[in-house]
C-alpha cells in the first residue's frame, strides 16, 4: 500500500514515520525546501495533555471583548471579520458549557495517548531534539483563577491526567528564576507528565526515521491539486507530475481547506496566528530550566539547550503572516515582567521573532480519519495542540489505513 502524507510539519512528518513504521510505502510532501517551515517552526513548544482543553470555555465572548486590543493576549483585526464571522459564530456556539466540556474530554483523551505515543517513539529511535521530559508550571497570580483551573481539569476528568498544586516556596525550590515575581503568585500546578522541546528539530528527526525506513520525501514540492479518478482520490497532481497513491493523509494545517474544496469538502478551519521570540541566552543561569505556561498574560516559555523560546498571543488576522513590530513588543514585555532578571536581555533586539498560524477548529479537536471521499484521510486541524497531539494522531491515521482498531475511542475526533 502506497500513502502520500501532504505536510511535512510536525504532524505530517509524525504520520509519515507511523505509517513508515507499519511497512507501508509512504511519500511525504511539502511546498517548502525544509520541513516544519511553518506552524511548526518556531511554537511555544510544550507538549502539554493536562491543558489541552479548547480556548472558547464558557464566557469567551466577554473574555474576547475585554482582552482584545493592540496590548492585549487576543486581538481581532477589521479586515479578518468577513472571513471570521461563520466560523466565529461555530466558534462560539462551541462554548456553552456542555459542549465546551465535551471537546474538552475529547481532545485530552487524545493528548494524554498522545504523550504516551512520544515516549514510546522515543525508546524505539534515538530522537535529539532538546527534548525536557520533567514536567511543567502553569504559575498563577490571581487564586480565583487558580481554582477555576482545578475546577475545569476535575470536570475533565481525566484518570491520564497528574497534576500536583504546589506553594511558592515549592515553586522556588524548582525554579529560582521566578524569585522576582514570587511575592504576587497565588500558587501552580506542576505537571508532571508535560515536556517540551524543539517542534522543527522533532520534525526533522521524524522525516530522518521515516527515510531509514523506505520512505520518499519531497521537500519544494507544491501539490496543486487532488487527483481523482470518479469518486476516489487516486494521488496528487504537482506541476507537470502525478503521484498516485491507494490513500491520501491531508495533515497540511491551514492549508488544508484549499485543498479539499474543488472535491466538495468544506473544512472548519480558521488561521489564528501566534507569536514567538527565540533568545540565545547570554546569562543562561538567569533562565528557567522547567517549562512555564504563565496565565496571567497567556505566554509560555521553553528551554532548547541555551535558547530560550517565548510564545503566546492569538490575533484573528485571517491568512496574514506578518510579524507585527507591536505584537512582538505585547509579547516581549509579557516576558520581560515574567522574567524581570532576563529583561535586558529579552529587550535586547538580538532575539529572533516568528509568527505562525494555528489551524483552529469551532470545537477545538482536530479532525482525524477517513473522508467521505474515499481514499482521502485528515489529520488536521490540531489548533495550538499540534505538537501535543502529533504522536497520537500519527498513530491513529496508521492504525485505520492498516485496518486496526485504534487504541482510543475517536467519538469526537471524526474527519467531516
Amino acid at each position: 500500500m502506497h500513502v502520500i502524507v501532504i505536510g511535512a510539519g510536525v504532524v505530517g512528518a509524525t504520520t509519515a514515520l507511523s505509517l513508515a513504521e507499519r511497512g507501508l510505502g509512504v511519500t511525504v510532501i511539502d511546498r517548502h525546501a525544509e520541513a516544519a517551515a511553518e506552524t511548526s517552526h518556531a511554537n511555544g513548544g510544550g507538549v502539554t495533555p493536562g491543558h489541552a482543553e479548547p480556548w472558547n470555555s464558557p464566557g469567551i465572548a466577554r473574555r474576547l471583548l475585554s482582552r482584545s486590543g493592540s496590548g492585549e493576549p487576543f486581538r481581532i483585526h477589521p479586515h479578518a471579520l468577513p472571513g471570521l464571522v461563520g466560523w466565529g459564530l461555530r466558534f462560539l456556539w462551541q462554548s456553552k458549557a456542555e459542549r465546551y466540556y465535551s471537546n474538552a474530554r475529547h481532545n485530552t483523551r487524545l493528548a494524554v495517548y498522545s504523550g504516551q505515543c512520544l515516549k514510546r517513539l522515543r525508546e524505539r529511535h534515538d530522537l535529539r531534539y532538546d527534548q525536557y521530559t520533567d514536567g511543567s508550571l502553569e504559575l498563577y497570580f490571581d487564586q480565583a483563577e487558580l481554582d477555576h483551573a482545578l475546577d475545569l481539569r476535575r470536570r475533565i476528568g481525566d484518570p491520564g491526567v497528574e497534576i500536583r498544586v504546589i506553594s511558592v516556596d515549592e515553586v522556588l525550590a524548582m525554579e529560582p528564576a521566578l524569585a522576582p515575581v514570587a511575592g504576587r503568585m497565588a500558587g501552580a500546578m506542576l505537571l508532571p507528565l508535560h515536556e517540551s522541546g524543539d517542534a522543527c528539530a522533532f520534525s526533522s528527526e521524524m522525516l530522518r526515521c521515516a527515510e531509514e525506513l523506505g520512505a520518499q520525501i519531497r521537500l519544494g514540492c507544491e501539490v496543486r491539486r487532488l487527483e481523482r479518478q470518479g469518486d476516489r482520490v487516486i494521488g496528487v497532481r504537482l506541476d507537470g507530475e502525478l503521484i498516485e497513491a491507494d490513500a491520501v493523509v491531508l495533515a497540511a494545517g491551514v492549508a488544508s481547506p484549499a485543498l479539499v474544496r474543488s472535491l466538495g469538502l468544506k473544512l472548519p478551519i480558521y488561521p489564528v496566528k501566534g507569536y514567538s521570540a527565540t533568545l540565545e541566552l547570554e546569562q543562561a543561569e538567569l533562565a528557567p530550566t522547567i517549562p512555564l505556561l504563565d496565565l496571567e498574560h497567556r505566554i509560555v516559555t521553553a528551554r532548547f539547550g541555551n535558547r530560550l523560546r517565548m510564545a503566546g498571543l492569538a490575533d484573528f488576522d485571517g491568512y496574514n503572516r506578518t510579524i507585527r513590530p507591536d505584537r512582538i513588543q505585547v509579547l516581549l514585555d509579557s516576558a520581560c515582567a515574567l522574567l524581570p532578571r532576563l529583561a535586558d536581555e529579552i529587550r535586547s533586539g538580538r532575539a529572533e521573532t516568528w509568527a505562525g498560524l494555528r489551524p483552529m477548529t469551532p470545537k477545538g479537536p482536530p479532525m482525524l480519519g477517513p473522508t467521505r471521499v474515499p481514499g482521502l484521510y485528515l489529520n488536521t486541524g490540531h489548533g495550538s495542540m499540534g505538537w501535543t497531539q502529533a504522536a497520537g494522531s500519527a498513530e491513529i491515521l496508521a492504525d485505520l489505513l492498516t485496518e486496526k482498531p485504534p487504541a482510543i475511542d475517536l467519538d469526537g475526533l471524526g474527519a467531516p
